[in-house]
């Protein structure tokens, strides 16, 4: 499993500090509009460059997003599923230059708030989704740990944010520990404030990769 240190909303100087402290540690950083115009800070950096902008437009639009990304060196980014087929279709010429990752069920929502804004049970959600995605070589999906049960194609990356580790993650409705996502078989997991808040990010990350070895 790797380790994916989430720099969003963080001032720039901060988050570079960040990712000279961090990055012997871990596997990549993620970042979001916010570090956008700062990406150059990641021109050297041979790990996993993740641009999450949860993309939902036209095709048109979000084709020349992913290419603008691309131009910036990442290496992952995230794409609503929501999209029509003709985005879809459109994306599928960057299938081999980047690591698209489609998004469906924030871990922000609780599981009233899936059926609500879906209105589909979870299994079914997957199982449709997934189908469709990897029909256009999408690597894999954003997805809660405790939502790994529920998808049965494991071909597929699972990319789990919603990680805390001695903290509790505000905003966030459906959270593992880093082992326990390892066990539930993530592939990679996103991990910010735990880390990036702590007192002592350095010792913090540690400890973290201490708990996956045992």
């Amino acid at each position: 499993m790797q380790i994916i240190i989430a720099l969003d909303n963080m001032s720039f100087e901060k988050a570079l500090e960040s990712m000279i402290l961090l990055g012997p540690f871990v596997d990549g950083f993620k970042i979001n509009h916010t570090l956008l115009e700062r990406s150059t800070m990641f021109e050297h950096y041979e790990g996993e460059l993740f641009i999450d902008f949860k993309l939902w437009d036209t095709p048109a639009t979000v084709c020349s997003v992913v290419e603008m990304i691309l131009e910036r060196g990442a290496t992952m980014t995230t794409i609503s599923t929501f999209n029509n087929e003709e985005v879809f279709q459109c994306l599928h010429q960057y299938a081999e230059d980047i690591k698209l990752l489609g998004v469906t069920y924030l871990t922000s929502w609780s599981d009233t708030e899936q059926y609500k804004i879906v209105r589909e049970p979870k299994s079914s959600m997957w199982e449709r989704n997934l189908k469709r995605i990897r029909k256009y070589g999408f690597a894999g999906i954003v997805c809660s740990a405790q939502d790994i049960k529920d998808i049965e194609d494991k071909s597929v990356l699972r990319v789990c944010p919603g990680i805390t580790f001695h903290s509790h993650n505000h905003g966030q409705s459906r959270t593992t520990s880093p082992r326990a996502a390892r066990e539930l078989g993530a592939d990679y997991i996103v991990i910010g404030r735990s880390v990036t808040q702590s007192t002592d990010p350095e010792k913090t990350i540690i400890d973290i990769k201490k708990t996956l070895e045992s």
